[in-house]
């Protein structure tokens, strides 16, 4: 039996759509003045003003400077704290392996950093005769694979330059110039010459790299299909950042 609907809860509902829209544009752009706000959403300035002084009351937003700006106060650093300490990368990662592995027919494989190496931690494989796979616990380098490149495109600069010194590969930096502006990199039968891989960077909510995210498969086959792949998979790391707790930065913030 279908409960009533109570209308006077409907202004309620209302409310709280705003109120949660105002905090996911407040997290997009880091901070925002309370008419950037009303004028995003499509609020009038008193709507506006007053959605955001009980958020402000709430301790979900606090006020910065003397522009009027509000950013993420305690109580969303709480909850986005409790979120994340509950999230696991693999149990994360697997669903989104699937889906590479149906989209493409490929093998989809998540690998995590450990000194100048990933290490890979799960695989999805197609159901082909004949594919690539990089076993759970088997390692790569960083220099010459797509996942130890993703990995390293997405380091800060002096981090970066830290690993490249130890690495001391001739060529590497300006290779990796080239796919960081993609968003993805590429490894064209070099770590493997029967192979071909192609991956990308996944962060966490700090914006650092944490894993990668790869598909590969036997070359004659991915070789042609490789920068129709590239864009998936960097899609797909997209995804799982997000679900870490990531936010890109946005021309506004």
């Amino acid at each position: 039996m279908t409960e009533p609907v109570d209308a006077s809860a409907r202004p309620a509902s209302g409310a709280l759509d705003r109120g949660l829209a105002i905090l996911r544009l407040v997290a997009q752009h880091r901070r925002l003045p309370v008419a950037g706000i009303a004028d995003a959403l499509g609020l009038s300035r008193a709507t506006a003003y007053r959605l955001v002084e009980r958020l402000r009351d709430e301790g979900w937003l606090i006020s910065e400077g003397h522009g009027g700006a509000v950013r993420l106060g305690p109580t969303a650093a709480q909850l986005a704290a409790a979120a994340i300490e509950s999230v696991n990368l693999r149990d994360v990662a697997l669903p989104v392996l699937r889906e590479l592995v149906a989209e493409t027919g490929e093998t989809a494989n998540l690998a995590v950093p450990n000194g100048t190496e990933m290490v890979f931690l799960a695989r999805e494989q197609p159901l082909r005769t004949v594919s690539v796979a990089a076993h759970p616990g088997s390692t790569r380098p960083f220099h010459n694979t797509s996942v130890g490149r993703a990995y390293l495109m997405a380091l800060r600069p002096a981090r970066l330059d830290e690993v490249l010194a130890t690495l001391d590969v001739p060529g590497l930096r300006a290779k990796l110039d080239v796919m960081r502006a993609r968003g993805w990199s590429e490894d064209r039968r070099e770590y493997d010459p029967s192979s071909c891989c192609c991956g990308a960077a996944i962060r966490d909510h700090t914006g650092e790299p944490v894993a990668a995210l790869s598909v590969a498969g036997v070359a004659e086959r991915m070789d042609p299909m490789i920068d129709q792949i590239g864009p998936r998979v960097r899609d797909a790391a997209a995804r799982i950042s997000a679900s870490l707790g990531y936010l890109p930065p946005t021309s506004a913030g």
